[in-house]
């Protein structure tokens, strides 16, 4: 009777020991991580927050946080220095973000999908300007833009 029981105790412990060794799906293959690196991103480490302002400057257009395509009123730039400066995250992948400014040009600039970019253009008019703003990227993009002048 003593040896069956411990026939009996010695099965159930087996019995354990091979269930905890099965895969997920019921199968005999046991669990093992997968060492492959992961495609995900990891999440950003800073947060989006909107340009600084720099000493001696002022704001005279300020926005954002926005997503995507983003279309401003008539902006008066005055003659001289003046800068733009765009912080971006893009949710996943890199992505492009433009900025256009009518009757002047534009420019380019990438928007990780890791950290947050920042960004800072100068420009240097012969003379003051009125003029329209647009932004244009993918609706994944946030960003915020700053275009900053200096104070008189």
């Amino acid at each position: 009777m003593r040896s069956r029981r411990v026939a009996l105790a010695t099965a159930a412990v087996l019995c354990g020991l091979l269930t905890s060794c099965t895969g997920e799906d019921g199968s005999d293959k046991p669990n093992v991580p997968d060492p492959s690196q992961s495609t995900v991103a990891p999440p950003p480490q800073e947060p989006l927050t909107a340009p600084e302002v720099d000493a001696g400057y002022k704001e005279i257009l300020s926005e954002g946080p926005h997503r995507g395509v983003q279309q401003f009123g008539t902006i008066e730039l005055p003659k001289g220095e003046s800068w733009i400066k765009v912080n971006c995250i893009s949710r996943s992948k890199p992505v492009d973000l433009e900025i256009s400014l009518e009757g002047i040009g534009g420019f380019s600039l990438g928007c990780s999908g890791v950290e947050v970019e920042k960004n800072a253009n100068q420009m240097n008019l012969k003379s003051p300007r009125k003029l329209h703003f647009t932004v244009v990227t993918e609706e994944s993009v946030r960003w915020y833009v700053s275009i900053q002048v200096p104070k008189q």
